[in-house]
């Protein structure tokens, strides 16, 4: 056998080489790591599978590739398994083995790496093996002046400090670079653990920035057959990218905002041009209590390897340096650093805080509101400063108990319901240390939801008012040309906030079997087992409004209201006011309905009240309720004009409606539902559709 043999001396290697033929028939050349197996196990190559794997997954990027795969060969109990990974890369050139391959505790990578980790591997990478399998296996294909090369490097953990290689021979079947290597596997439970299961959430952590950030070269990591999508990790509506110019440098600027914690998160990453990274910083938004997991790449040919960066807390002094100087731009570009991730934080928590505020109305501590327009206005006030709040200091909010919780949510609305309201901001700076940027930022929602507030209620008022003037020009000067059917009861169906802010539309125009029905689903006052008593005559009775309200009294009893509707030119005779008295009766048939926490409220209501009606008001002055005319129980039945019922709102509304000293006429003229001169049906059929769009507004 003709042997060749070479000694080099490279600070800690040596290699020896030499020219033999194995029982395969292929001619080897064996290289020599000075360091000897011992070495090996004080030298801390991981222990970890998952970390090994990760290892030969990123020596796959860091040699260009734009997709590595990873995929399982054999199975169970029929064959010898293996996994391989497989990149596209440039291959391992030959004659840079030494530095390349061969060297140990030493990398042409040296100080750099495209790797987020704690520090270099300098060469142990590709020893990583060791952890899970007794042998590795790599088939290279390079680039040499142009032409393909193909050679093959093998070592095991036995001779752990030597490997094999073949002589590198041209390749004409082979359309590019790349490079192969196969660990065969003998543990199932080492299997188990390279399952793409198991290695998911480790992929996802290890690879997802990398390809988040390459995302325009189209890189790729394919496992098992699945390929890795990094929008399973990364929260992309909240990433940022910014490219800042600082003193003719370009800086590519990326906050990543990760779905879940990761153990390099709130880092500021800087980059080198072939995405090195060359330093690491703090990014000072450490806001783990409510999981705001992210970091900072930043990309620029201005980093080099070694370069000085300024301690982190040196971006708010005084600059004294020219403005070109080093420590200078790196500054200013950490001021931009600083700005655009309080960004991304922001979309973070304002999210977070129609999470919390969800669960608030979920747990029963937000404060309770009025279910009528009103109620909603408070309520919109309350979410929007609370939101901010959140938003201006998250931890306020932390840990809190739900006593605790809504005890601090009904102080703040408390503030906010009264002339306090200018005084939020500063008993919350005595809660809370505020930046003046905060300072400003919370003080303008408190005055711009304020105003809005007041716009939405000036406008719902204005609106309302046109409503009542034009229903009364319809009910006293349109009389002979209004009916109920067309024109009173589809208004009174829209408007029915009429008779008070409290209700809600149950039905309208049906009849009392349907009613009934309707308001035991919604009340679920009946399982449905037990039919309705009623006769079929009292069944088919029509009632024209069902409205029922929600709120809970003081004394635990809840409000329906019956509403018996008639044209403007019938009056309201004991005929009209005996329609609810037997709607009333009928209700009462049905035990069901007749628990003493539920008060009923029957309306018949008339353009005038007839004086045989009237003398039944004497004998329950009593009450001191206007209009009552009869109560049977927790039944009362009431007759009203609709001059009553107008007076009522406008005694609702007294205080608003004298602070704005709203010109009725005018509102109605100025939103386009005043009428015209003509008296006709056609005219009050079109004044009923612009009062019926008002509802729409």
């Amino acid at each position: 056998m003709k042997t060749k043999k070479k000694l080099y001396n490279a600070d800690n290697i040596t290699r020896n080489a030499e020219l033999m033929f194995f029982g395969w028939g292929e001619i080897l050349m064996k290289w020599q790591v000075s360091l000897n197996n011992d070495s090996f196990d004080r030298a801390g190559i991981t222990k970890d599978c998952k970390d090994a794997m990760c290892e030969y997954i990123w020596n796959g990027f860091e040699a260009g590739a734009t997709n590595v795969k990873v995929i399982l060969n054999g199975s169970p109990l029929k064959e010898a398994m293996s996994i391989q990974v497989i990149d596209n890369g440039v291959g391992i050139p030959f004659d840079n083995l030494e530095e390349t391959f061969g060297a140990f505790l030493s990398s042409v990578k040296n100080d750099t790496t495209i790797r987020i980790k704690s520090q270099v591997n300098k060469g142990k990478g590709r020893f990583s093996y060791l952890c899970f399998s007794p042998s590795a296996e790599w088939t290279t294909v390079f680039d040499k002046d142009g032409k393909l090369n193909k050679y093959i490097i093998k070592t095991d953990s036995i001779n752990r400090s030597e490997f094999d290689t073949t002589e590198p021979e041209q390749v004409d079947d082979i359309l590019a670079t790349g490079t192969s290597v196969e660990f065969p596997l003998s543990d199932s439970s080492i299997t188990d653990q390279l399952s793409y299961s198991n290695m998911r959430q480790k992929l996802l952590e290890e690879f997802a920035w990398f390809l988040y950030l390459n995302r325009h070269k189209e890189l790729s990591l394919e496992y098992m057959g699945i390929v890795l999508d990094a929008s399973q990790y990364i929260n992309t509506d909240l990433c940022k990218n910014c490219i800042e110019n600082i003193y003719g440098h370009n800086f590519d600027i990326n906050v990543i905002v990760w779905k879940s914690n990761v153990s390099n998160s709130s880092k500021i990453y800087y980059l080198a041009e072939h995405g090195e990274i060359v330093a690491a910083q703090n990014t000072t938004f450490n806001k783990n209590k409510v999981g705001f997991y992210h970091a900072v790449f930043v990309s620029s040919e201005y980093f080099k390897a070694g370069m000085f960066f300024p301690p982190e807390d040196e971006s708010d002094q005084i600059e004294i340096e020219p403005q070109n100087d080093q420590r200078n731009i790196l500054r200013q570009l950490k001021k931009r650093i600083v700005s655009l991730v309080a960004d991304a934080l922001k979309s973070f928590l304002v999210l977070q805080a129609d999470i919390r505020l969800a669960n608030m109305e979920k747990r029963g501590t937000m404060p309770r509101f009025s279910d009528d327009e009103y109620g909603a206005l408070r309520k919109k006030d309350f979410e929007t400063v609370t939101r901010e709040l959140y938003c201006v200091e998250p931890r306020i909010f932390y840990k809190l108990n739900d006593t605790q919780e809504k005890s601090l949510l009904g102080f703040l609305n408390l503030l906010l319901s009264s002339e306090e309201r200018e005084n939020v901001l500063q008993i919350i700076e005595q809660v809370v240390n505020l930046t003046p940027e905060q300072r400003k930022s919370f003080a303008e929602v408190l005055q711009r939801s304020q105003l809005q507030y007041i716009i939405e209620a000036i406008s719902t008022i204005e609106k309302r008012v046109a409503v009542v003037e034009e229903l009364k020009r319809i009910v006293f000067d349109l009389t002979s040309f209004a009916n109920e059917r067309n024109h009173i009861q589809k208004i009174i169906e829209q408007h029915f906030w009429l008779f008070g802010e409290q209700y809600h539309m149950l039905t309208a125009d049906k009849n009392m079997k349907t009613s009934l029905e309707e308001f035991e689903k919604i009340t679920e006052c009946f399982d449905g087992a037990e039919k309705l008593s009623m006769t079929e005559k009292d069944a088919l009775q029509r009632i024209d409004v069902f409205l029922y309200s929600q709120r809970v009294q003081e004394d635990s009893s809840s409000e329906m209201l019956v509403i018996e509707l008639k044209a403007p030119y019938v009056k309201l005779s004991l005929d009209v006011f005996n329609q609810i008295v037997r709607y009333a009766n009928t209700i009462r048939k049905e035990p069901r309905f007749t628990s003493s926490n539920r008060i009923w409220k029957f309306f018949a209501i008339c353009s005038e009240v007839e004086d045989d009606v009237k003398i039944k008001y004497k004998n329950f002055e009593q009450y001191g309720k206007k209009g009552l005319a009869d109560v049977i129980g927790n039944f009362e039945l009431y007759a009203l004009s609709w001059d009553d019922v107008f007076q009522s709102f406008e005694s609702r509304h007294s205080f608003l409606l004298d602070k704005l000293k709203l010109d009725f006429s005018q509102v109605s003229s100025e939103l386009g539902v005043e009428g015209g001169t003509s008296l006709s049906r056609a005219e009050v059929t079109e004044l009923t559709q612009k009062l019926l769009a008002l509802k729409a507004q």
